[in-house]
């Protein structure tokens, strides 16, 4: 027999019962249980909170009022986005990592100045961190292993160029252009 995990009796943001400070601060109370679990951005908040049921000029006070105080900051949470990662020991790439800020509700400029870090070679090393994995036994790889680990890494969104020169770094020709 499997344990159901008990429900605490959290308010509900369309109760009818209360006075607005009071619904305000039980949205707040439940922005903050989202805000424990890990960061998140202006729209993701909000949308959560809306989600929940808290009507759309409630969770917009709390929210405007978090990022006031900075527990909700898009630009710190695209830096440290980025920052994961570089770091992270699965290799991404640039396009992978925009295209999730973008999903979260961070807006292109916010995006655009995050990955400001991310340059060309660092694009090459992630590549060359991917073809490693894909490529377990390079000096034996056949020219299809690599044609398929080289398509692989485009479509995982690596740039072009990244690849290729990952692949001559290698020692592994492509047929690929």
């Amino acid at each position: 027999m499997t344990r159901q995990r008990r429900r605490r009796p959290y308010p509900q943001g369309n109760s009818e019962q209360g006075t607005k400070e009071e619904k305000l601060a039980q949205a707040k109370a439940a922005a903050l249980r989202l805000l424990r679990y890990r960061a998140r951005t202006q729209r993701e908040l909000l949308s959560r909170l809306q989600a929940k049921g808290w009507s759309g000029s409630v969770a917009q006070r709390v929210v405007a009022r978090f990022k006031k105080v900075g527990l909700v900051d898009d630009r710190a949470f695209a830096e440290a986005l980025v920052q994961s990662a570089l770091t992270d020991t699965k290799p991404h790439s640039r396009r992978e990592v925009q295209h999730k800020l973008r999903v979260l509700g961070v807006p292109d400029d916010l995006a655009d100045e995050a990955l400001a870090l991310w340059t060309e070679e660092t694009e090459r090393q992630m590549a060359e961190r991917y073809l490693q994995k894909r490529l377990q036994n390079r000096q034996r790889a056949t020219q299809r292993e690599v044609a398929r680990a080289f398509k692989a890494a485009v479509q995982k969104g690596f740039a072009f160029t990244a690849v290729r020169d990952a692949l001559r770094a290698f020692g592994v020709a492509s047929d690929e252009p």
